[in-house]
C-alpha cells in the first residue's frame, strides 16, 4: 500500500475524534479503485466494509473481476 494512504489511513484511524467508519470505507474504496482497476477489469463497483473486533480494525474488500488483464503485453 502507498506509504501517504497508509499514513493518511493511520492519521483517521487513531486521531478522527469524530470517528465514522463509513467515511473510512468511502475512502478506501476510492483509493484502491484505480489500483485494482489497473490489474483487473471489474464487473461492479468495489465495496469496502468495516467490522471492529476487539482492538482489531477489520476491513474487508469486495469486488468481482470479469478477468485479469495481461503484464506485460504490448497489444499490436
Amino acid at each position: 500500500m502507498d506509504m501517504r494512504i497508509a499514513n493518511r489511513l493511520s492519521c483517521i484511524l487513531e486521531n478522527d475524534k469524530m470517528f465514522a467508519p463509513q467515511y473510512i470505507c468511502q475512502v478506501l474504496e476510492k483509493e484502491l479503485a484505480p489500483i485494482i482497476e489497473n490489474f483487473l477489469v471489474t464487473k461492479e463497483h468495489i465495496k469496502v466494509r468495516y467490522k471492529k473486533e476487539n482492538l482489531k480494525n477489520i476491513f474487508f474488500i469486495e469486488f468481482e473481476a470479469e478477468r485479469i488483464k495481461p503484464i506485460g503485453y504490448i497489444p499490436y
